[in-house]
């Protein structure tokens, strides 16, 4: 029998939800399928999970969503459906409906996932906490991320990501968070939401049908761009925001409202994502001031400014992503290092017509911050390197990675004091460099 999407989470009801004991959760990766769960196939444009299922079933699954006739093995189930992402949507709202604790979303253009897991990090301080992994934040992996929460939790912490209009708000309609929180906002997509003011509406989506004892938290620079009755801003001219400032390789300290924090990161940007997380905790009526001191133990998201130190060789792994108001951020806590300072950039993907501007700044930038030797990686960033070279700046272009790894090699081998930063957009996979230079050093 074919079931419609909207009849899935009424008809199989508790029993693909936990209640169940038989059936432990779901997946739509075949490689990451564990025992007891369901196998959701979802077609994606690379990819159709229908493909898989033969792997999915070896590998544990006991039953499946799919939208065509399957073979099921002996012992196992399938659900047919019209459509196996809005039924993953109607699972995952069904869910949503039993939960009784508190639900924070995390939207932005940068600093999502690291402010998820501060935030996760320190609610698990008072109570039970279920986040998304990973970078879990699209339309699969949010609904996904909430069919294998605890409702025996009292929090919820969920990412969302979006590439374009329409696509938080349809990640609201399932998660309706109580705290909707804004990271940052710059240029970010603009392939496909176009230009920064629809970066601003698209990730205002998060205060969408807000309801009267909600919460708005948003970068106080952005203000006047969104209207909720009940919000806190962090930033310069808020109360959450960071003064007394200090940076070395072992972190950062600073102070919010007199009081003293320090986060084991050396990072600007963790700064912000700290001021986004402590204002959810005050949305929440958690006492930020006594729990903000366990982020001494707060670790980096790997890719996301972890620390490496190689005798004097400081590597910093920014590597994960990169848009202009993420590596200018970077840059500028590198500046605040000792020693020779070194900046190794790749392309920013997806920034649209205006790709060559942004990359053009960032070169700019590399002068302005006072870097050492800024290395440029990639099409793109040919055009910061022709900025930086115009300015005075003392820069290097390269279209391989064998050239780049070749350059580092020569310029690494005395034994002054070195701090490189390595970031990229995520299909240059910048993270290539470290694993190379890690081997060596």
């Amino acid at each position: 029998m074919e079931l419609k999407a909207s009849e899935v989470a009424y008809v199989v009801g508790g029993d693909f939800l936990g209640e169940d004991k038989y059936i432990s959760g779901f997946c739509i990766n075949s490689k990451e399928i564990r025992e007891g769960q369901v196998f959701v196939a979802i077609k994606g444009q690379k990819h159709d999970g229908h493909d898989f299922l033969k792997e999915a079933f070896q590998k544990g699954a006991v039953g499946t969503l799919v939208e065509k006739n399957v073979h099921v093995p002996n012992g196992k189930f399938a659900i047919r459906v019209k459509s196996s992402l809005e039924a993953l949507r109607n699972l995952a709202s069904w869910k949503r409906k039993r939960f009784k604790g508190k639900v924070v979303g995390i939207a932005g253009s940068a600093g999502k996932t690291t402010t998820k897991e501060m935030t996760a990090f320190l609610l698990s301080k008072v109570g039970r906490v279920c986040k998304t992994p990973r970078n879990f934040n699209s339309q699969i992996t949010v609904p996904l991320s909430l069919c294998n929460f605890s409702t025996e939790a009292d929090f919820w912490v969920v990412e969302m990501g979006a590439s374009q209009k329409g696509d938080v708000k349809r990640l609201v309609e399932v998660v309706k968070p109580q705290v909707r929180a804004i990271t940052a906002i710059g240029e970010e997509h603009l392939e496909t939401f176009g230009c920064l003011d629809d970066v601003v509406l698209g990730n205002g989506e998060i205060l969408y049908d807000m309801k009267e004892d909600e919460f708005g938290i948003y970068p106080d620079y952005v203000a006047h761009c969104y209207s909720c009755d009940r919000y806190i801003t962090f930033g310069e001219r808020s109360r959450f925001r960071a003064e007394e400032v200090k940076l070395d390789h072992t972190g950062v300290h600073f102070r919010v409202d007199g009081v003293h924090i320090f986060v084991p990161i050396p990072s600007l940007a963790v700064v912000e994502n700290a001021l986004c997380s402590l204002a959810i905790l005050e949305a929440l009526g958690i006492d930020w001031k006594v729990l903000c001191k366990e982020l001494r133990e707060f670790h980096p998201v790997e890719g996301r400014f972890k620390v490496i130190k190689r005798n004097n060789i400081t590597i910093i792994d920014d590597t994960y992503n990169a848009n202009p108001p993420s590596m200018k951020k970077a840059l500028q806590t590198l500046s605040h290092f000792g020693g020779i300072k070194v900046a190794v950039l790749g392309d920013m993907l997806e920034l649209g017509k205006n790709s060559e501007l942004y990359h053009r700044e960032i070169g700019r930038f590399c002068v302005e911050m006072g870097m050492d030797y800024s290395i440029f990686y990639g099409e793109h960033m040919r055009h910061a390197y022709e900025e930086c070279r115009s300015l005075g700046g003392n820069c290097f272009y390269f279209t391989k990675k064998g050239d780049v790894m070749a350059f580092l090699g020569n310029l690494l081998k005395d034994r002054e004091e070195k701090t490189l930063l390595f970031k990229g957009s995520r299909g240059m996979r910048m993270e290539e460099f470290i694993e190379g230079l890690t081997r060596v050093l």
